[in-house]
């Protein structure tokens, strides 16, 4: 869907209005625009751009408290214008205030007011029509519901092993983040949201259960990245077995340290693997890059790097699984 702030043209907006009576719907703006059907905004800046963008922002902000993600909790091993010219102005105008997430919220708002004071400051008035952005976020919501249950019922019925399972179960919790969004600002358009099957505590227990049943043989090129694998390994609840069917591979490749206006560098990356029956199913890269002042502190950095990070990777890898 192409998403795009549409702008609304009347006599008065288009004919910059200039004089030192004060427009009511700068202070009241439900009397002309309905609160029943209307979210409101007003912006003001030294001139009529800004001011239209930071309308469009303070309309944005009546949704600005969004639900954040926020993955695993590793420390309890849970998942948790012309008009056509007008309008390419205004768009971008518009973006230098309204991030992408906040466009996407504000799909069909429409600049509908704009006013000069004697002093030279510039008003304008953004509003939303509260009805078809109930219909479009009431879909969107109901579109995640359809997209979490078919990934829950992929991970229990058809899913090939037990890591893609618990990859699909990620995608699920991944999209209920952005439901819990959707359903937010549901509300706050319709003043009632919707009640969805899979709540983010029934997928993070089902993650959890899912990271339970598994069980990894590990190998590393080094002993101290093995010991960074297997403190991840138990950090997620899964179980270390020599006999499982699972492999998980670590290497960690390194540059000579270089010196570099007073700081010692260490640079390279990290790679971890997982093999299933002999097949391949995950691999994964990330870059290490440490430094500090005494030579012989930069392989501690690099050591305390991997300890703080390996749980992240590592399931990072296993919920890349296909």
């Amino acid at each position: 869907m192409k998403i795009k702030i549409g702008t609304t043209l009347i006599l008065g907006f288009v004919l910059t209005a200039c004089g030192s009576t004060q427009p009511d719907w700068l202070d009241k703006p439900a009397e002309q625009y309905p609160q029943q059907r209307y979210l409101s905004a007003v912006g003001e800046a030294d001139d009529r751009n800004t001011a239209d963008g930071r309308a469009l922002a303070n309309l944005a902000k009546i949704f600005e408290v969004a639900i954040k993600d926020s993955s695993l909790d590793f420390s309890q091993a849970q998942v948790t214008s012309d008009q056509s010219q007008r309008s390419v102005s205004n768009t971008q105008a518009t973006s230098r205030y309204v991030s992408t997430e906040a466009r996407q919220v504000l799909e069909g708002a429409q600049l509908v007011e704009n006013w000069q004071a004697e002093d030279g400051k510039s008003y304008a008035l953004a509003v939303l029509e509260k009805a078809p952005a109930e219909r479009r976020f009431r879909e969107g919501v109901r579109s995640a519901d359809r997209q979490i249950e078919d990934r829950v019922r992929y991970a229990s019925q058809q899913a090939p092993n037990a890591v893609v399972a618990l990859a699909a179960l990620e995608q699920a919790r991944k999209i209920e983040h952005q439901r819990s969004n959707l359903n937010r600002n549901l509300s706050i358009v319709s003043g009632k949201g919707i009640k969805g099957y899979y709540d983010r505590a029934s997928l993070e227990k089902l993650l959890r259960n899912a990271l339970v049943i598994l069980h990894f043989n590990v190998e590393a090129d080094s002993a101290q990245l093995h010991q960074s694998v297997e403190s991840a390994i138990a950090a997620l609840g899964i179980t270390l077995d020599k006999n499982a069917p699972y492999r998980l591979t670590a290497t960690m490749d390194t540059e000579p340290v270089q010196q570099k206006q007073g700081w010692y560098w260490l640079r390279g990356s990290t790679e971890l693997s997982l093999v299933y029956q002999g097949e391949a199913i995950a691999s994964k890269r990330w870059p290490l890059k440490v430094s500090a002042t005494d030579k012989g502190m930069v392989a501690q950095r690099a050591k305390d790097k991997l300890s703080e990070e390996m749980t992240t990777y590592l399931y990072d890898l296993i919920t890349s699984a296909e």
